[in-house]
């Protein structure tokens, strides 16, 4: 697949870019707009915010392998149990990060399969 074809039409590919860019948007919002975030936290969370939108600018690049599709997903699962584990701080930004997070995770996760499997012959 080349990598203008990778998204030309497919609703699937769309919402893969998309949900990848609004973590990255809700990410990056936490790092630099919002209030009551630490100094600390900040930082953290303007590494993922760019982490995050690494992902999309491969993703149209020659260079992007259908293994990424795991990496994010397991990224977005990573990011969600430190969520919990860290006592859920922010927790209205955490549930709408969470719903994108998991149509990210899904969509990723669906991307590899489609990718991987191959053609079905009639």
């Amino acid at each position: 697949m080349t990598a203008a074809s990778r998204v030309d039409g497919d609703p699937i590919a769309w919402g893969f870019l998309l949900s990848c860019l609004g973590l990255a948007a809700v990410h990056l919002y936490l790092a630099t707009l919002a209030p009551s975030v630490s100094p600390d936290d900040a930082r953290q969370f303007l590494l993922i915010g760019a982490a995050l939108l690494v992902g999309p600018a491969v993703y149209v690049t020659r260079y992007w392998h259908p293994v990424l599709y795991l990496l994010g997903a397991g990224l977005a699962v990573y990011l969600g149990v430190l969520w919990l584990l860290s006592g859920t701080p922010y927790p209205l930004v955490g549930i709408l990060t969470g719903l994108i997070a998991t149509a990210f995770a899904l969509l990723s996760l669906l991307l590899f399969v489609r990718e991987q499997s191959p053609p079905v012959e009639s």
